[in-house]
Parts: C-alpha cells; structure tokens; sequence
C-alpha cells in the first residue's frame, strides 16, 4: 500500500518518461510549501518552458504549465496571465468564455472569471487534507453503523472491506497531516459554471455546486479500492469517462452522478483519451498502446501504432482526423479506417497535448513548450536550444 506521494510521484510519470517533474527537478521530498501561495514569476522564457494543456475557449487559446504559468493568445503574440500560484500546473478546463479551473501539485485548483487573464486560488492541498479526512470519518462511522445493524453475513463482509479501504485512505492522510499536502490534481472537467469534476493521485475525486466556493468527495462513486492514480477525465453532454493508472476505466452516463467500470482494453497505464465528431471513445497510454469503441468503451478496438512510446493526449480535427501526441516528438494520425501516420516532430521532444488551430496546423505543449506543426524549429536548432537550457 502506498502512503505518500514526494515529488517524483504521479503527475507527469506517464508523460515525462518514468519520473515525475517536480517544480525544480528536485528529488526529495518538498517540506517548503510557498509555491501554493507565490504567484507565478514573469518571465520572457515561458513559451520555451514546461508547458502541460492547451485549450481553445472561443477565439482564445489559454496553455497552463509549470511554476504556474498560464499563457494565452488572441490575435497576437501570447501574454502571461496573472497566477497566484506557483505550482505546477497540470490541467484547464472552461465553462464558458469567462469562466474556467486549473489544477495542480500541491492540490492547488485555481479559477478564472475573465477569460483567464487572472487566476485566483480556489482550493489547496492543506484544505484537501482537512476535506477528505472529514469525509473519510465519516463515512467509516457510517459503514459501522450499517455493519452492527444487518444481519446478512454477505453484507457485513462487503462493508468491512469497504471500512478497510476507508481506513486505508486515512493512513494516507495522516502522513500527509504530518509531511504536508504532496497530491496533485490532474484533470479536471467543466459541466457548467456552477459544477466541475477533479481528479487526481490515490483515487482523489472532487466535485464543485457552487462555482468551486466549495468541494465535495465522491471518490465512493468509483470501484477503486486501491486508490490507483486517475489521469484524465473528459467527454461530452453527459456521457463522462475516467482514465487512470493499471487500466482504470469509467464511464458515466449522467454527467457523473454514478460511474460504470469498463472491461479495460489494457492493463497498463492510461493517460489520456477524447471524444470524436461522431462519438467514438479513443484512449491511450503505455508503450504505444491506444484503442477505439464505438459503443461508449462496452468494447475496444486495439489501434496499430507503430510505437512503443507513451503516449499521453489527443484531438479530433475538423476533418475527422485523430491526432495522438506522446514522447520523442511523436505524432500520430489516424485515419477513418484507422490506418496510422507516423510523425516526429524535429524538437524530438516529451509532448503533453495538442490542439488543431486551422486546417493542418497544429499546436502542442510539453517539455520545450509551445511547440508547432508543421515545425518552426529544425533538428539543429532543437538540439542547440536544449544543450543551452543543460
């Protein structure tokens, strides 16, 4: 069993090889907290520096990463958004055009109501701390309660076990009580203005009513007694999906209220997935291994990659056309009869997410930043600005 999570925890150890990127690349464990509360640094770097998501909200493109960067761009040249935090950041998601969430280390949300142009902190791990404890209690006297009064010996056993995964989870928060708050966020997903959904290490599942002025647990919701890390949430209307760590798989089909577990098509690590034009689920992660169903995730069609790389988010373009990014610079495109297209992008580097920005350009973020395709940096440019930043 796992009771705490350092700095090379979860976050990016399925995106950035088999290690997690921590704020300075440090390997031991934070005890300094101030990166919760120090808003994020200007710097004239960041679109070279570590970057996680993009997002298109409207005619804006807004890409979170580390040290609390947020960057976004209109018509012009990107500007630097202002943050109040400095922990990386690992996800966004909007609502509307004004308003919008990101996550990151530390259990830090933060929220935008101007398009995000500033951010304010939301919620942070020492809140979770208290959050799930509470919870946690609660539901164990609860469980109890329920245990004392039934008398079907196939019950009883089944809410032991559920008290033996609620205490579980309270070892884990007492260390956190005693080390600090070390879970990151990793996704999250935007119903509305009013109602959000974040996951995160260990099982964290966190849903905002009311505009994130508070945060409820519903880790319950989903068959998870081992507290496997969930890497991303998304989807469309109200059919959601969860994927995480050792092939979880979920599926909701009333905007998260309850949650179905999948037959998963792998055992690995899932790191990503989206939602098609035509409704069709793609997933991926380890080694190259991505899939399609078209019956909402009920079966899966294994997709020949043609790599062993991890690969970590994708996107459908307007012509119908995936788009898969991962390690090494990999791109992938996959076509209506699922044949793949492999590319490699010159900087040859870890890439997060990408997003299509016209008809046949393409915008990533990862390791070197904002990254383009087709390229604006040759293999000899890529090579040059990565020994200047050893």
């Amino acid at each position: 069993m796992r009771l705490s999570l350092t700095p090379l925890g979860v976050l990016l150890g399925a995106i950035f090889s088999t290690t997690v990127l921590a704020q300075e690349g440090d390997t031991t464990t934070i005890t300094d907290y101030e990166v919760i509360s120090a808003p994020a640094l200007s710097s004239d770097r960041i679109k070279s520096e570590v970057l996680i998501e993009v997002t298109a909200v409207g005619p804006r493109l807004v890409a979170v990463g580390a040290h609390g960067n947020i960057l976004w761009k209109e018509d012009d040249d990107w500007q630097q958004a202002d943050v109040d935090t400095s922990v990386l950041l690992t996800s966004v998601a909007f609502a509307n055009e004004q308003i919008g969430w990101g996550t990151g280390h530390h259990g830090v949300i933060i929220k935008t109501e101007d398009g995000g142009n500033s951010w304010k902190r939301q919620f942070d791990g020492f809140e979770l701390i208290k959050l799930e404890k509470n919870y946690y209690e609660k539901r164990i006297a609860k469980l109890n309660e329920q245990i004392e009064s039934s008398d079907d010996e196939e019950v009883v056993g089944e809410l032991e076990w559920q008290v033996e995964e609620a205490q579980f989870q309270i070892s884990n928060i007492e260390v956190a009580e005693e080390e600090g708050p070390s879970k990151p966020f990793l996704d999250l997903y935007a119903k509305n203005a009013r109602e959000a959904l974040a996951i995160g290490a260990y099982g964290t599942f966190l849903k905002t009513e009311d505009g994130g002025e508070s945060w409820q647990v519903i880790s319950h919701r989903l068959e998870n007694p081992n507290g496997y890390h969930l890497n991303a949430i998304f989807g469309q209307d109200d059919d959601l999906y969860i994927m995480g760590e050792a092939g979880l798989a979920f599926a909701s089909n009333d905007g998260g209220e309850s949650w179905e577990t999948l037959n998963s098509p792998y055992r690995g690590s899932l790191f990503g997935g989206h939602v098609d034009n035509e409704g069709r689920l793609w997933v991926y992660g380890l080694r190259g291994n991505a899939f399609v169903s078209e019956d909402k995730g009920q079966n899966f069609t294994t997709i020949d990659t043609g790599t062993r790389v991890n690969l970590s988010a994708g996107t459908t373009t307007e012509s119908g056309t995936q788009l898969i990014v991962g390690h090494s610079g990999t791109i992938l495109e996959v076509d209506e009869q699922l044949n793949v297209t492999n590319r490699t992008h010159p900087s040859g580097s870890v890439m997060t997410d990408i997003l299509e920005v016209s008809d046949g350009e393409w915008l990533m973020t990862g390791r070197s930043g904002l990254l383009h395709w087709p390229a604006k940096i040759t293999e000899e440019e890529a090579l040059a600005t990565q020994q200047g930043a050893q």
